[in-house]
């Protein structure tokens, strides 16, 4: 089963979101923009017990607008999941009949099953009560679909496993563990085998402790224990070195892994990475050998994922990433991982913002982009510069050297663009249109820098055709004077450039000494491929005469775009 929408109305600190869903999506945002949040929702609804009595909602649940609100005047938590068929005939009629009276079929013949929900303080039981219904299409609830079993199947069919950020090995090779527990148990052993192998393991227990003769003593003192309580009288003290029941061994199990150097430690004794993977994995094993035994042939499990990439390098990361992708069932994944994002493709993000004190999200709607424009953006943004999406603005100026350039200056000035959401982009290899309709989908801000020539000119108009009604001074900036390279000579640098005229070019630069003609000579008499060279000079100019030495257009357009980072917050 397909989980195609999740709503959720006064969780925490969601006051109101509907998140569309894809086979894998990733969520991404600020801390604190609800990402936890959705999976935790997902988690309650589908892997808890909503037949029993009382609440499965805590009370810091409930969504608290101001600082004095009070769990039990809080409106009520609503939580809707609509499970909706591919394709016409996708779910078995195995499936159909477990939910019976639950199914809908909607205008183009796709069956559907709509879950509500719903907690609330109730002053009549003075306690918090949580209900739960079936809905048909208009929303309304379904009064013959109310049987608990209905529930419980959904709850079989699409069981939801979570995986926290801090993935505890610990905790998950337990025996009783959700994913260890089924490969550790021996219900399935044969009676014979398990009577020889206990045979077995009582003959080695015996060899262990014979060549261990400090144990015969505490056994003889241990014995005066039947002095004192009703004990067996032929062998009142036993002492297992090795466990002597099968299930018992089978508890204890462990996995080793074997360091570089050959020794095998228990996987306790590893990193906090090498942990973190092995939980991934053994999820992975769990679905692939075991799951159908746990639950039913037609699952459909839905694995929500809290950043996967805590405590791992960046090339496990993608491994990982490339692992989710393959899993059977759907994936919801929140990270911070510009790498993992990098893996996935970009229709697959959800991304997160808090906006006027509410959460809302972005994702990148059909036809919004061309076909040419997704490939330009998969290689040169996701693939390539995936931390790019986690930005709240982007500055967009021409070429890499504008980007170093307004980089350092930033630095310079005291600033730091990442801590401060925002990030440089060179956008002549995709050009300006693709990355502003990318950022207009993803909800993050752009301002673009062109040279003041024909080329970025085109481009200027090309960003105007965008504008959409926002301010053009703030989001459109031609640079004075010229290109670049011009603008940096009229600002005061152009010693750099004169210092390094091509030889072969010199009689070229004929125009008035510190002319805008004069400057325009000077730069396209520059030796091939220099530009990088001279404004790596120019900002070691700069950083010796401090912010003062920035150029004055430089410092307004990194102002304007801080203020845009910090008006998403």
């Amino acid at each position: 089963m397909f989980l195609e929408q999740i709503e959720i109305v006064n969780f925490r600190g969601i006051q109101h979101l509907s998140l569309k869903l894809d086979k894998t999506t990733v969520l991404i945002g600020e801390n604190n923009t609800g990402k936890s949040t959705v999976l935790d929702a997902l988690q309650t609804c589908l892997s808890r017990s909503l037949t029993r009595k009382g609440g499965i909602f805590s009370e810091y649940d409930y969504h608290l607008p101001e600082k004095d609100s009070q769990p039990i005047d809080s409106d009520a938590i609503e939580i809707t999941l609509r499970f909706v068929e591919q394709s016409d005939g996708e779910w078995p009629d195995e499936v159909v009949q477990i939910l019976s009276n639950a199914v809908q079929i909607d205008e183009t013949g796709r069956q559907s099953v709509i879950l509500r929900v719903q907690s609330k303080y109730d002053d009549s039981t003075e306690d918090f009560v949580t209900n739960w219904d079936f809905l048909d299409l208009a929303g309304e609830t379904l009064i013959n679909a109310k049987a608990p079993r209905h529930i419980i199947d959904l709850q079989r069919l699409a069981p939801v496993f979570y995986l926290a950020a801090l993935r505890d090995s610990a905790q998950e090779f337990r025996p009783y563990s959700q994913f260890w527990g089924p490969f550790v148990r021996s219900l399935k052993i044969d009676p014979d085998l398990r009577e020889e192998l206990e045979e077995e393991l009582a003959k080695l227990n015996q060899r262990v402790l014979g060549a261990h003769e400090s144990f015969g003593a505490i056994k003889a003192r241990l014995g005066n224990t039947a002095k004192m309580v009703p004990l067996d009288s032929d062998e009142p003290v036993g002492i297992e070195a090795i466990p002597g029941k099968v299930f018992d061994i089978l508890s204890r199990t462990q996995v080793m892994l074997t360091s570089t150097t050959g020794a095998r430690l228990p996987i306790g004794r590893h990193g906090e990475g090498t942990q973190s993977l092995a939980v991934i994995c053994l999820f992975d094993a769990f679905l692939q050998s075991r799951l159908k035994d746990s639950y039913t042939e037609y699952t459909t499990p839905i694995l929500a994922l809290e950043e996967p990439e805590a405590h791992l390098h960046p090339s496990a990361i993608r491994l990982v990433a490339d692992q989710l992708q393959a899993l059977g069932g759907q994936q919801i994944i929140a990270t911070h991982s510009g790498d993992l994002v990098a893996s996935i493709p970009l229709s697959s993000l959800r991304r997160l913002r808090r906006k006027d004190g509410k959460i809302t999200f972005y994702q990148i709607e059909n036809d919004a982009l061309t076909n040419d424009e997704i490939q330009k953006l998969d290689y040169h943004v996701r693939s390539t510069r995936g931390s790019l999406l986690f930005a709240r603005c982007w500055l967009l100026v021409e070429g890499e050297t504008d980007s170093l350039l307004f980089e350092e200056c930033a630095r310079i000035s005291g600033y730091d663009l990442v801590s401060e959401g925002v990030s440089c982009i060179a956008f002549t290899h995709v050009g300006v249109g693709p990355l502003i309709k990318l950022a207009d989908q993803l909800g993050i801000e752009w301002l673009v820098v062109a040279d003041d020539d024909p080329a970025g000119n085109n481009y200027i108009r090309s960003a105007r055709r965008q504008i959409d009604g926002r301010s053009e001074d703030r989001h459109l900036h031609k640079l004075e004077h010229g290109d670049l390279e011009v603008f940096l000579c009229i600002e005061g640098y152009g010693p750099v450039y004169e210092a390094s005229v091509s030889p072969q070019k010199k009689g070229n630069v004929i125009a008035q000494n510190g002319t805008l003609d004069y400057w325009k000579q000077v730069t396209k008499a520059q030796p091939d491929k220099s530009k990088p060279q001279n404004v790596v000079k120019v900002i070691e100019q700069i950083e010796s005469k401090g912010k003062q030495g920035i150029p004055t257009q430089i410092r307004r357009i990194l102002r304007v775009a801080i203020e845009f980072a910090k008006e998403t917050l």
